[in-house]
């Protein structure tokens, strides 16, 4: 099977190795007023509705993180 491959990084404030399996937990969040529910729905969109997978591969504190999207091709596409 074949799929695409994103790559997001960002350079903001990171996350703490402490949490960071927590991310995608509805109600999650590390900022105040935060409603936790950006990486959940994130995530249910793309494995539920386009049958790939969301993740984080890596993560430093003061220096940002890399998600990773992987979705598969249709057939008939590339």
């Amino acid at each position: 099977e074949t799929e695409i491959t994103i790559e997001v990084e960002d350079n903001g404030r990171g996350i703490d190795p402490k949490v960071a399996s927590r991310i995608f937990e509805p109600g999650y969040s590390t900022r105040r007023g935060g409603w936790g529910l950006g990486l959940p729905l994130a995530r249910r969109i793309i494995e539920e509705y386009h049958h790939g997978r969301l993740r984080l591969v890596r993560s430093s504190p003061g220096r940002g993180s890399l998600f990773v999207i992987e979705l598969p091709v249709a057939e008939g596409r590339s």
